[in-house]
């Protein structure tokens, strides 16, 4: 089982690495590649693995430096908290909530980044994480929200700490659910201010890149289809990466990006119901 702990571990960090050397081009993969040979083993090893929100981070990082505006009803409404009963839900939304999160701070939306951290911590208690960590995570995000680098360090380690008291606690599927919450939310959101913008191809670059992550975490989510939740969200994830099958090369057709903002928007909104 540890060693099964420990395979799991290193693909997720593995799937949160890959990610953002997609996302942001061949020339700086290589730049960082370099970088990282000359990295002490500790610092290279806490870069690559502050999961989830890094990616989500990096997302709405990216929409912002695309000239993308910030539109509140794009995100999961906080009054839906109290609608998630289940494990599986609660996992779900922590991770929806997490994109959310870093996309209100990714644009310094002071209040809606306070309303998100109010539900994550909400979900991260009701999931019974405790972490020192956690304990004293809404102080820490209050007295460093008019710092925004230094909020997106708190935050990502926060998220790090819930996902490595899941997996350590034995709730590898959990953590994979709060992962795979957070990846599609990341997805939806650029997909539905895609819609928006005019013929942005900065934004349509974006949506290009997402697949592949979407690629390592459904090889992460099969690895792992004895669970039936995790089962169940590989056919999700998996019905996406059907749609990404008309979304490839350097001219993407509109309608093909139409088609996978349609499926993607059926099952984000499946998940937040």
């Amino acid at each position: 089982m540890k060693t099964l702990l420990n395979a799991t571990k290193l693909s997720i960090y593995g799937l949160s690495f890959a990610f953002v050397l997609t996302s942001c081009g061949g020339g700086q993969q290589a730049s960082t590649e370099a970088q990282d040979e000359n990295l002490p083993k500790d610092s290279l090893v806490k870069m690559v693995t502050k999961y989830p929100l890094p990616t989500a981070f990096e997302v709405t990082n990216l929409l912002n430096k695309a000239g993308a505006g910030f539109i509140l009803s794009i995100s999961n409404s906080t009054n839906n908290v109290d609608k998630y009963f289940t494990e599986k839900s609660k996992a779900i939304n922590l991770g929806i909530y997490g994109a959310d999160l870093a996309y209100a701070s990714t644009y310094q939306m002071k209040q809606e980044t306070m309303n998100y951290l109010k539900v994550s911590k909400k979900l991260i208690d009701e999931l019974q994480i405790s972490t020192e960590f956690n304990a004293t995570f809404a102080e820490r995000v209050e007295k460093n929200i008019d710092n925004q680098d230094s909020l997106i360090q708190v935050i990502s380690d926060s998220f790090f700490k819930t996902y490595e008291f899941l997996t350590n606690n034995g709730k590898d599927n959990l953590s994979l659910l709060v992962m795979s919450g957070s990846w599609t939310e990341g997805l939806y959101i650029t997909t539905q201010i895609e819609k928006t913008s005019k013929n942005n191809q900065d934004i349509v670059k974006i949506i290009v890149n997402q697949n592949g992550s979407l690629v390592k975490l459904i090889e992460l989510l099969d690895k792992n289809k004895a669970n039936a939740d995790v089962a169940e969200m590989l056919v999700k994830l998996q019905t996406i990466s059907e749609a990404y099958k008309g979304v490839q090369g350097d001219k993407v057709d509109a309608k093909a990006i139409a088609n996978l903002s349609s499926v993607v928007e059926k099952i984000r909104n499946e998940m937040v119901k």
